[in-house]
């Protein structure tokens, strides 16, 4: 590399730190100042109104019922079978979408995107609140089209 792209890179290197020394040295009043400034050569921007988002679509039922249920403690392991040898998927949420499939001590409940997983029926409590704000039952909605989440709703809330 000849010396001068090297002087540039240099000369380059030094004008940006230079630069940036001297905004970090300025008062906030200066650069209140600035700001007013700057705004002033802007002027005032109509941006118009809010754009509303576009409503949600309603869930899509599933194919099997569900009951909506907790689990017993809070992150309790979901397996791709019905054994604890099965491959470990995931995590179970505060609230499962429990479908009426068993298998000996297993229970198949429906994840995101209408997928299944299985947990430990000793696993599988009742639904209860996890929050104050939400109602007394809860019950399995159906999939979000958007996203695949399993949607649940709180009757009462």
């Amino acid at each position: 590399m000849s010396i001068m792209p090297k002087l540039a890179v240099v000369l380059l290197s030094s004008g940006l730190l230079v630069s940036a020394a001297q905004a970090q040295t300025m008062s906030p009043a200066e650069l209140d100042r600035l700001s007013a400034q700057r705004q002033a050569e802007i002027g005032p921007r109509d941006w118009g109104a809010p754009v509303a988002a576009a409503p949600e679509a309603p869930p899509v039922p599933l194919k099997d019922p569900a009951t909506c249920m907790s689990p017993r403690t809070e992150f309790e392991t979901l397996y791709a079978g019905p054994s604890r040898h099965a491959k470990k998927i995931g995590v179970a949420l505060p609230q499962l979408a429990v479908t009426t499939t068993t298998s000996g001590e297993w229970t198949r409940i429906i994840r995101g995107q209408g997928r299944y997983a299985w947990i430990p029926t000793a696993d599988v409590l009742p639904w209860h609140s996890t929050t104050a704000t939400a109602g007394t039952h809860c019950t399995v909605a159906g999939i979000r089209p958007s996203d695949g989440v399993v949607v649940f709703s709180y009757p009462g809330a």
